[in-house]
């Protein structure tokens, strides 16, 4: 066992330096949720403000607070969004294995077929957890900037609701690229994912806009919970404040804003989307679980390329 576990170690190492050594690969990991997070700021956080402000006119709620509630709104959408996206794209390094008959080496080697698979899981959940972390840096950085309503508990459940959607979004990666065969497609997988993830799990609009057959479906797409336990954890606090101005208008607004959801004619919150968002963690590691002793059973003998000797 001590001896799969420093194979573990020494190919997950060599998968991240595999990973820095692109550059280009690794600033747009990088850039990618930060645009979104300016994109956010620049343009779409003002529409949603000067919506929400018609619906407060006659009220003493001020401006600062409707900004500082959809701001909590816009930064649950952009970390949940790129806990998905960054663990699809970090999965390329897998691809590029597969092109060029790496894997198969690999596995022709003496190291234990589970071994392999988990180190690529573990690599992919090391890069997403840097990146989503150093997001999520300057998410707070933001918030104390523009406005902190966040408490000493909100802040660190924050940091572990991110840490379990990174868990999430990886099972959830390895599972859908696992059966991908191209650095092409998977290209063309994570430009579909990007556009329209952030709809499904309501980042980009509200949950409440869809039509009804709509919401339904994304009740089963991974990263619906997670998103929902994040708006609670950013929102709540600022909500409160609201409340005290505007009492009325606080469950209103947890039900615009998808800090509840309709679970099929039944209203849910922040508990049971974190229940569920656990379910999904440990449906999605069956699920890959499943996948590998398929894999196992029905995998050809892995044949090595030999360069023929002039």
């Amino acid at each position: 066992m001590r001896t799969d576990i420093i194979c573990l170690g020494n190919l997950v190492k060599r998968e991240l330096k595999l990973f820095l050594k692109d550059k280009a690969a690794v600033f747009f990991s990088l850039l990618a949720p930060l645009i979104i997070l300016m994109l956010y700021v620049l343009f779409l956080g003002d529409l949603q403000v000067s919506a929400v402000e018609q619906a407060f006119e006659g009220t003493t709620v001020s401006h600062s607070l409707i900004k500082s509630f959809i701001d909590g709104w816009m930064l649950a959408g952009v970390v949940s969004v790129s806990c998905i996206t960054v663990a699809f794209s970090a999965y390329n390094v897998v691809l590029n294995d597969k092109e060029n008959g790496t894997l198969d080496d690999i596995l022709a080697s003496p190291v234990k077929r589970w071994v392999i698979t988990a180190s690529y899981y573990f690599y992919n959940f090391v890069v997403t957890s840097v990146i989503c972390g150093l997001l999520l840096v300057v998410v707070f950085v933001y918030l104390a900037i523009s406005g902190w309503y966040l408490t000493v508990g909100h802040t660190f459940a924050i940091v572990g609701v991110t840490v379990l959607s990174i868990v999430s979004s990886t099972l959830f990666a390895t599972a859908i690229c696992g059966f991908l065969k191209t650095t092409n497609a998977h290209s063309a997988c994570v430009g579909i994912l990007s556009a329209i993830i952030g709809f499904l799990i309501g980042a980009y609009m509200p949950v409440d806009m869809f039509p009804k057959a709509v919401q339904y479906i994304i009740l089963f797409v991974p990263g619906t919970y997670s998103a929902g336990v994040l708006r609670n954890l950013f929102m709540s606090g600022v909500l409160n404040e609201i409340g005290k101005d505007a009492p009325y208008h606080v469950e209103p607004l947890k039900d615009s804003y998808s800090m509840n959801m309709d679970f099929f004619g039944h209203t849910i919150g922040q508990d049971f989307m974190l229940y569920a968002l656990l379910v999904t963690i440990v449906l999605l590691v069956a699920i890959n679980v499943g996948i590998f002793f398929i894999r196992k059973a029905t995998a050809k003998k892995p044949h090595i390329k030999r360069k023929s000797v002039q």
